[in-house]
């Protein structure tokens, strides 16, 4: 496995008011790193605790990173007895930029457990994508076509100008997607816990639509023919020491277009769009 290992230069700290600043002119660690066969899509997978990641496809072969500490106001803290007569030393340690690819598979990571790191990346425009961020930071993704699945936990998930599948979840955050074209036979699905979930597809999709919405309301402009049948998830079964335990589903179940394959949508505190591209 290739691997590719990059460090920041030296930062300078500048005094404000009581606080530390870290400069605007803050270098950032650069790559552009291949794929083993660039005649063939590759997948770029990306994880970020703390940070935000944004991807744009791009008319090129190679993978173009970029990683940079993001700049942040530390204000002082009282300091313990511990620490008497002793100065805090506060310098950004690195990005910790590391990529190792194999057989058109691509890692992009960092080391943002104490400090933000956002990456900014280029790939090609046939590029599937796994993308992670757990706080501190959005995922962007803009002009993309492949299978992508994002994961965020404090942030937004933005994906636009997308040909292929996506699975997108997040806990605190929207989920907007706005789609060119559809792979016909992926199955798809669009959650969220707080935040709205809005997302655009062509007119001719054909879907299996499954929609919940636990304190929030549904939108679409899409014709859709409603199942109002109840949706039983579980079978009758006799519980352990005894009793029955019947479940029905709470999802909404529609088809457009005839139907195909499952389109999930889930949220709990907002609304869901499923909105038709004009």
């Amino acid at each position: 496995m290739k691997k590719y290992y990059f460090s920041m230069r030296v930062i300078t700290l500048a005094c404000l008011a009581g606080a530390f600043l870290f400069s605007q002119d803050m270098p950032a660690d650069r790559a552009t790193v291949p794929f083993s066969n660039p005649s063939k899509p590759g997948l770029v997978e990306v994880g970020v605790h703390n940070g935000g990641i944004t991807i744009k496809g791009y008319d090129g072969k190679e993978v173009i990173v970029e990683a940079k500490v993001r700049e942040r106001l530390i204000q002082e803290e009282k300091p313990k007895k511990e620490v008497k007569g002793l100065h805090l030393i506060r310098v950004p340690g690195g990005t910790g930029l590391e990529i190792e690819e194999e057989d058109n598979v691509m890692e992009v990571n960092v080391s943002s457990l104490k400090q933000t790191i956002d990456l900014f990346i280029q790939v090609p425009y046939n590029t599937s994508l796994e993308l992670s961020s757990h706080n501190n930071g959005d995922i962007v993704v803009e002009n993309v076509n492949g299978e992508i699945e994002a994961s965020n936990h404090n942030g937004m998930l933005t994906l636009t100008g997308i040909s292929g599948s996506v699975v997108a979840n997040t806990f605190n955050g929207s989920v907007t997607v706005t789609f060119v074209k559809v792979d016909p036979g992926k199955p798809m699905s669009f959650s969220t816990w707080n935040g709205d979930v809005d997302v655009t597809f062509p007119a001719n999709i054909k879907a299996r639509v499954k929609m919940k919405s636990e304190r929030g309301d549904i939108y679409s402009d899409f014709d859709m023919q409603i199942d109002k049948s109840p949706q039983k998830t579980e079978e009758d079964e006799r519980k352990e020491g005894g009793g029955y335990r019947i479940s029905f589903d709470k999802y909404i179940v529609g088809t457009i277009n005839g139907g195909g394959p499952d389109y999930t949508f889930k949220n709990f505190n907002g609304d869901i769009y499923i909105r038709k591209s004009q």
